[in-house]
Formats: structure tokens, sequence, C-alpha cells
């Protein structure tokens, strides 16, 4: 039975450490940041300059 106790809380405290290390940040600067990436993300990229080669 004590076995079954000790596995359990291991796994509890396992369990526990992997979703606080996981979690998501929750601070405004973070929330901005990720719109600001999205945005980036969505954005058109500048038309690219190319070199016509003399004809």
């Amino acid at each position: 039975m004590e076995f079954l106790l000790f596995v359990v809380v291991a796994s509890a405290v396992g369990i526990a450490i992997v979703l606080l290390r996981n979690r998501r940040p929750t601070s405004t600067e973070h929330s901005i940041a990720e719109f600001e990436r999205g945005l980036r993300a969505l954005a058109p990229e500048a038309p690219a300059q190319r070199a016509h080669p003399p004809e």
C-alpha cells in the first residue's frame, strides 16, 4: 500500500512541475509581444529588389 501511495505522490509532484514549467506567461508585455509577432507574421514582405542584368 505504501508503494502505491509513493507512486501517486511522485506522479502528482512530477505533473505539477511539468505544468508549472510549461505554463504560458500572463504579463501584459508578453501579450503585446505575442500580438506584434502575429502582425509581423501576417504582414506582406517588402518587394525584393532585383538587379536586372544589363542587356
